[in-house]
């Protein structure tokens, strides 16, 4: 089986933007839920000058999941990587052989994509120039490793000043507010690709079934070789 999705008809392209689109819904709103959780404990300790660490590293390991997952659903690149930004190119170099009218991206769409492929490739790698940056920030000189080679000091902060939260607040609400004007795009383009309005669906179930997961390692199996 092919590691890589092949468009062959236009039923490919209707299922492939859908499925991106259920997923930035899905994603999306889970980072709402964690954002408001922010805005009710920012708003509930309106003279709060720290935040207790365990708390805000909590705060911030179930935001980035989504916010990671969107970034690459949204603006990944990779040859086999899902992504809108590059399922949007695809789609606009063929619209003539689909026989359909595809808009122009506006200039703030495509600065947005750009934005998410950024944010995409600094979050899924460390960048060497933290080392650097925090070398400059504390004056770690050749003198200053040399002399304290001995010890590898482990910092730990049992509290966090509230402005990280604060920051982190404005940050996931840029971020939040960009996802809405792609999503709206992606809503644009299935109308014109499916040649008519359309409507959500939201289907209500009592549980998620562990089966499902057969979808997951059917794929890790393809794309390690493991299935023909």
């Amino acid at each position: 089986m092919s590691k890589y999705f092949k468009f062959e008809n236009k039923s490919d392209y209707i299922y492939y933007l859908s499925e991106i689109i259920i997923d930035t819904i899905q994603k999306k709103e889970r980072l709402e839920f964690y954002f408001n959780e922010i805005i009710t404990l920012l708003e509930s300790n309106p003279n709060a000058k720290l935040i207790n660490s365990i708390l805000y590293e909590s705060i911030s390991d179930k935001t980035i999941r989504p916010l990671q997952y969107l970034s690459n659903l949204i603006g990944d690149e990779s040859k086999k990587a899902v992504s809108y930004r590059k399922f949007r190119k695809i789609l606009f170099k063929n619209r003539n052989n689909l026989n359909i009218k595809i808009d122009n991206l506006s200039n703030e769409e495509e600065k947005l994509l750009g934005e998410f492929n950024q944010l995409r490739n600094w979050g899924l790698h460390i960048p060497e120039s933290i080392f650097i940056q925090k070398k400059l920030f504390f004056n770690m000189d050749e003198n200053y490793i040399l002399e304290n080679k001995s010890q590898i000091i482990i910092p730990k902060y049992y509290n966090f000043e509230i402005k990280f939260l604060q920051e982190y607040k404005e940050e996931l609400s840029n971020f939040l507010s960009s996802t809405e004007i792609i999503l709206s795009r992606m809503k644009k383009d299935y109308e014109q690709l499916i040649g008519e309005k359309f409507e959500f669906v939201f289907e209500d179930n009592i549980y998620k079934p562990y089966k499902i997961m057969d979808i997951a390692q059917n794929s890790w199996d393809i794309q390690n070789g493991k299935k023909n």
